[in-house]
């Protein structure tokens, strides 16, 4: 048995394989939105991996694809989600402390 996997979720899997830049995203009238910022989405954790890549000189994408990727959401209205993981522990740790 052969299982078809649609278009939007094989994007979200592989993002570049289908779009030179996000904005492209945003564009494609065959997506509806939810499935525009499930591509975003997954694009967006690919770019945070890269940038941390390239913080740790590891080499990584090029340094405006998460701003455009940011972008690319907020045109479809859909803010990137605050995420308390953002700062390192012992920062978010002590700022935590001392507000008790």
């Amino acid at each position: 048995m052969i299982i078809q996997v649609g278009f939007a979720a094989q994007a979200a899997q592989n993002p570049t394989r289908y779009y030179r830049r996000p904005g492209d995203v945003v564009n494609d009238r065959r997506l509806s939105r939810e499935e525009k910022v499930a591509v975003l989405e997954a694009w967006e954790l690919e770019a945070r991996a890269l940038a941390v890549a390239s913080e740790e000189n590891m080499g990584g994408g090029e340094p405006d694809l998460l701003a455009a990727v940011v972008n690319a959401r907020l045109a479809l209205g859909d803010e990137t989600p605050r995420r308390a993981d953002t700062g390192a522990p012992a920062k978010q740790g002590a700022r935590n402390a001392g507000s008790a």
